[in-house]
């Protein structure tokens, strides 16, 4: 029964061959099979052989090569008798070994002659007979042929001008060399057999197969790949090649894109070319770009490599994009320098700062080239064109790199302080009395920018003489003497001394000055029976200002001890208060509303009230300084206040109330811990700065702790130049004199008695030291600057005793004020120094 058609072919014309009687030859044949079906199982070769010429006629298992090829092994018989024996056998394709399924249309014929003598015509060689060559290369290796059989002659020949014998002919036994011949031949598979005959009749057949392929560039790299920073050197690639055929040829190179350079761009094969990139040529921007690079020669194909450039977009970088000018503290007027660096390399490009520039700097250069080892720029502020306080702009560095844009933006920040005057003091109170005069000061005038400035000064009443002027840092200093003669009796005078320099920009420095001039004080111990709890002493008026908790502030004469007024309706509850260096304000907690109450003395009424943070209470220490020309209000707590808020914070949040004495001037301070056992003691340098809208600069300089043994403390006061200060603690039972540099202990002042409770130094420099003694029988003693003993006092009558912190004395130095426990408001005339 038949089956689908399919379509067989031999590779072989014939099967021939020649064989001694007694022996088989072993002949391959290629079987090449179509079916467009396709085939579901093993294929089987049929061959009709009626004269046993073959060992097998059927069941012919065919092994596949590829789709449509299978081979298969045909073996003559051993059993032929001498002779020829030729003929056609008919051959099927079918499905099994019996044939039982033949594939119809399959029949072909396979022609057959097979000699059989006792001398066979053999042709046979151990090389191989397919050679593969290029188009126009050598040509290949011949192959020698050994030819063997009967004696006699034999001859050669071949149907194809490629395949050339040598020699064609001659007598068995021989050798002969086949060789390709491949010039002028195209590209193709090409077949041929050697036939060779012999003398008697009998021919052998070598089959000869010659593949040329087409020549073509053999290339080092199938492609490129360019990685790198647009505007940085790329380092550049070598491509090498030839023909493969291995003839000498000339070439051209040649790519489409002008950003990928090579050298050379013609030459003979092999060659070597390098690629190189420069992005300038095609103002390439960052990204990926592609191209390539045709190899070309006469004759053959060309060969394209490609190429790929992948860009990275530069980058600017600098140590820092934050170019701070004004220094620390904003009085600086040095340019600062930052260095701006591009990434590409030792490659300069040309860059520019943006426009427009900010008004209060300048900047140079403002443009130019810039490599990876950078370009410095230089910015200067111009002090003239900001006013105090920090102000910030944006200068912004780009550079144009081919195709892209590169930008880095610099914030340039200045810090300008206020440029002014300084005194080394604000507010002075004079005094003429019975119990004697006080009507000189001697001050030093300072620029805060540390410069030489000219400065004059000039007083407001014809009882104040002052200093014309001087230089500031070299002198001479100001001197203030006041004349009570052309002043008033009985009565406060008031003055102004203003401090000008002729050099624009810095401000005037006024200092208030008053002077109390009567013929009439005290002479001796003076008390009024009174119920206050605080008290504090003006800085420029012989007053005394005493509360006793709720909301009214009395005002005191102390060289009279009179009571001359009343500040109403100050706040609910208050507590600690202090006034401010020129007399100008009062200020007081007010620990009802948790703030702190501001009082105008000049009107003797509230004008503000500034919140508390933190924790509010009655023994919260209260200091008004004025540093660097800014009234600050210092808090037990460690705040810093000013203009109605919390500017710094002093002290770290824990360490307790402390009280605090300072110079003059507000630039040294000095903390003592309030209540602690051991006591310790901070020393700390001042400065504030009208920059970022006001900054107090606190440096710690010294501390310690337990000098002289002491323990819970409660005071601490300080000259006025810082060259002198004292501490008073509940022990050890004298008030200590401390170095204010590196606060060791100096010496125990003389007199004294347990317990040390308050401690004050007068402006002309005596130390007033004074005790909780409930029987001792003097609890204030008066020193001289020197620490020798003047004068003693008995404040508080008998198991009575001095409020902590409540001894006070006049800005002329001449009357002391101290409440007591009794209770009751003491005055003591000091004297004249």
């Amino acid at each position: 029964m038949g089956t689908a058609p399919a379509g067989i072919s031999f590779s072989l014309a014939a099967l021939a061959g020649n064989q001694r009687p007694g022996t088989s030859v072993s002949h391959m044949v290629k079987v090449d099979v179509t079916h467009a079906g396709g085939f579901d199982g093993p294929l089987y070769l049929a061959v009709d052989d009626p004269q046993q010429i073959l060992t097998q006629g059927s069941g012919l298992s065919l092994v596949r090569i590829d789709a449509s090829s299978y081979a298969a092994v045909l073996n003559t018989s051993a059993s032929l008798a001498p002779g020829k024996y030729q003929g056609t056998f008919p051959a099927y394709l079918c499905k099994d070994p019996a044939c039982a399924g033949r594939y119809a249309s399959s029949r072909v014929s396979l022609p057959y002659l097979v000699n059989v003598t006792p001398n066979p015509l053999t042709a046979f060689t151990w090389m191989s007979t397919r050679a593969t060559a290029h188009v126009g290369a050598a040509d290949p290796s011949g192959v020698d042929v050994q030819i063997s059989g009967p004696a006699g002659g034999w001859k050669a020949s071949t149907s194809s001008r490629w395949l050339q014998l040598t020699p064609s002919e001659g007598t068995l036994p021989a050798t002969l060399r086949a060789r390709f011949a491949i010039q002028g031949m195209a590209a193709g598979i090409y077949q041929d057999q050697l036939v060779v005959r012999s003398a008697d009749g009998q021919e052998a057949r070598v089959g000869f197969t010659l593949e040329l392929l087409p020549t073509q560039f053999r290339v080092s790299t199938a492609a490129f790949s360019f990685t790198g920073v647009n505007g940085a050197t790329i380092p550049p690639q070598t491509l090498t090649f030839d023909l493969d055929n291995g003839v000498s040829a000339s070439w051209t190179a040649n790519t489409a894109a002008p950003w990928l350079l090579l050298a050379p761009g013609s030459g003979i094969t092999p060659g070597l070319l390098t690629a190189r990139v420069d992005a300038s040529k095609s103002s390439l921007a960052s990204g990926a770009h592609a191209t390539s690079i045709e190899l070309a020669s006469a004759g053959y194909p060309s060969k394209t490599v490609n190429a790929a450039l992948t860009l990275a977009k530069p980058t600017f970088s600098a140590p820092s994009t934050t170019v701070t000018l004004g220094g620390p503290k904003g009085r600086d007027e040095v340019a600062q320098s930052v260095s701006v660096s591009l990434n590409t390399g030792a490659n300069k490009w040309p860059w520019t700062l943006s426009a427009p520039l900010i008004t209060w700097a300048t900047v140079s250069p403002t443009s130019g080239s810039v490599d990876a080892s950078g370009t410095p720029l230089s910015f200067s502020p111009v002090v003239s064109a900001a006013a105090p306080g920090t102000h910030s702009g944006v200068a912004t560095v780009s550079a144009k790199v081919n195709g892209d844009t590169v930008s880095l933006p610099l914030t340039v920040v200045l810090n300008r302080d206020k440029r002014q005057l300084l005194s080394s003091e604000w507010g002075i109170g004079f005094a003429s009395t019975p119990a004697g005069s006080v009507l000189t000061r001697t001050l030093r005038v300072t620029d805060n920018f540390e410069g030489a400035l000219p400065w004059t000064a000039t007083s407001s009443a014809p009882w104040l003489s002052v200093t014309s002027g001087g230089t500031t840092g070299t002198g001479p200093d100001l001197v203030l003497v006041a004349n009570p003669v052309l002043a008033a009796t009985g009565a406060l005078s008031h003055a102004t001394v203003t401090l000008k320099t002729s050099n624009p920009g810095v401000a005037d420095a006024i200092i208030h000055v008053g002077l109390w001039r009567s013929s009439e004080g005290l002479s001796a111990l003076t008390t009024l029976p009174t119920d206050y709890v605080n008290a504090v002493a003006d800085t420029i008026r012989p007053y005394v200002y005493a509360h006793n908790g709720g909301s009214s502030i009395d005002i005191y004469n102390a060289h009279l001890g009179t009571k001359i007024g009343t500040i109403a309706n100050a706040g609910t509850t208050l507590a600690e208060m202090a006034i401010a260096p020129d007399g100008s304000k009062l200020y007081a907690v007010d620990t009802g509303s948790k703030a702190i109450v501001v009082v105008d003395l000049a009107t003797a009424s509230k004008t503000d009230a500034w919140p508390l943070q933190g924790s509010t209470y009655s023994s919260l220490s209260l200091l008004a300084i004025r540093t660097n020309g800014k009234d600050i209000v210092l808090v037990g707590d460690g705040g810093a206040y000013a203009d109605g808020r919390r500017i710094a914070t002093l002290s770290p949040s824990g360490f307790g109330n402390v009280v605090y004495a300072a110079s003059s001037d507000g630039r040294r301070l000095f903390s003592h811990d309030r209540g602690l056992s051991p006591s310790g003691v901070q020393a700390l340098d001042l400065d504030y700065s009208a920059m970022g809208g006001g900054t107090l600069m606190a440096k710690a300089t010294a501390g310690a702790s337990f000098i002289n043994g002491s323990s819970n403390g409660r005071g601490i006061a300080v000259n006025a130049d810082a060259t002198a200060l004292y501490i008073a603690s509940g022990a050890p039972y004298l008030c200590s004199s401390v170095n204010p540099v590196n606060l060791a202990f100096i010496a125990s002042l003389p007199g004294g008695d347990a317990y040390p409770n308050n401690v004050k130094v007068t402006r002309d420099g005596r130390a007033i030291c004074g005790i909780s003694g409930l029987y001792s029988s003097a609890d204030v003693w008066v020193h001289a600057p020197d620490g020798s003993l003047l004068k003693s006092f008995k404040f508080a009558g008998y198991a009575r005793n001095l409020l902590e912190r409540q001894l006070v004395v006049t800005p002329d130095g001449m009357t002391a004020v101290g409440l007591t426990s009794d209770p009751r408001m003491a005055f003591i005339p000091l004297g004249a120094p």
